[in-house]
């Protein structure tokens, strides 16, 4: 299987990869490489290794039941989201085989490779129940959790920021204690649209909605940047900066805990940087819309992860 075109198996250009062709009528795909596809100035070997993932990824067709289920196997470097690793650098929406939900996690251990050789991280994408969970993670205590939230007049584009305002806005209640820093959480994700021809979940949406909702149990503590923050925020956000600053500098609802700088000033915009190091798992899920609803909504929960006990599956 290795070594043939047709396998997508590679050693040249300074990278090593194996892309074994599915087998007809599957709906996992797999790799092996001996580094991660990074999101730009990648080598050509990753961009070819990102052109067979996406292909087949693209032949995966979801019954109403299932979602698609990414994997990334290996270390995951620093600073780096997994949502990142095994989806947005793929350069790929994942629009027609998440039509129903988009799951994703980190799997520790690279499994081994069908042609016997070790590589350093695998990805494996599959059609799974709606239901089925994680594979590699138990969840445990519920951190945070929050019922259906309107987004209002939610536009599919800074999307962090507009889902860190509608759930900022309605924190209440008495918060969980601290998730303890290092420890792994999973972010849990439905979204209701409003009328069933809504564009669905995509790599885009995950990511927005999965740093907005982990913004959203942080809190900012730089004073001396936070006014210039939320004024520059205010500039699209339906919201006064005096709210934006009171509400990025509560650390009341910092579950997740407190970074100096949650959102960095950045030439005359800003960035967002939750610490979301610790996300090793989460899911987007659709939910039918309500019959008289006119807006998005969201739901969801943070829960605390442990490691399953039992070996992962193969890639």
């Amino acid at each position: 299987m290795a070594g043939t075109a047709s396998d997508g198996a590679s050693e040249n250009s300074g990278g090593r990869y194996l892309a074994p062709s599915p087998e007809p009528g599957s709906s996992v795909v797999t790799a092996w490489a001996d580094g991660y596809i990074q999101f730009d100035n990648e080598p050509e070997w990753q961009k070819r290794l990102r052109k067979f993932i996406t292909a087949r990824c693209a032949s995966l067709d979801p019954s109403p039941g299932e979602v698609v289920h990414a994997t990334f196997f290996g270390d995951k470097p620093p600073r780096v989201d997994v949502e990142n690793l095994v989806l947005y650098n793929m350069h790929y929406s994942f629009t027609l085989p998440g039509r129903n939900g988009i799951r994703f996690e980190h799997g520790l251990d690279t499994p081994a490779a069908p042609d016997g050789e070790t590589y350093r991280v695998g990805y494996r994408y599959a059609l799974a129940p709606r239901d089925g969970g994680f594979t590699d993670w138990e969840q445990g205590r519920t951190v945070a959790s929050f019922d259906w939230i309107g987004l209002e007049k939610f536009r599919r584009e800074k999307v962090q920021a507009q889902v860190w305002l509608a759930l900022a806005r309605r924190r209440s209640g008495q918060p969980e204690p601290r998730l303890r820093a290092g420890t792994p959480f999973a972010v849990n994700m439905k979204i209701r649209p409003p009328h069933a021809n809504s564009p669905g979940p995509n790599t885009d949406l995950v990511k927005g909605l999965v740093d907005g909702v982990v913004s959203a149990h942080q809190a900012h503590t730089d004073r001396s940047t936070s006014g210039e923050a939320a004024a520059r925020l205010a500039q699209f956000l339906p919201a006064d900066p005096d709210e934006i600053e009171t509400l990025l500098l509560d650390d009341r609802w910092a579950v997740l805990g407190a970074v100096p700088r949650l959102v960095y000033l950045r030439g005359a915009a800003v960035q967002w940087n939750p610490a979301d190091d610790w996300c090793a798992a989460g899911e987007l899920l659709t939910a039918a819309p309500e019959p008289t609803g006119t807006g998005w909504a969201i739901s969801g929960q943070i829960v605390e992860l442990s490691r399953r006990s039992t070996m992962n599956p193969e890639v």
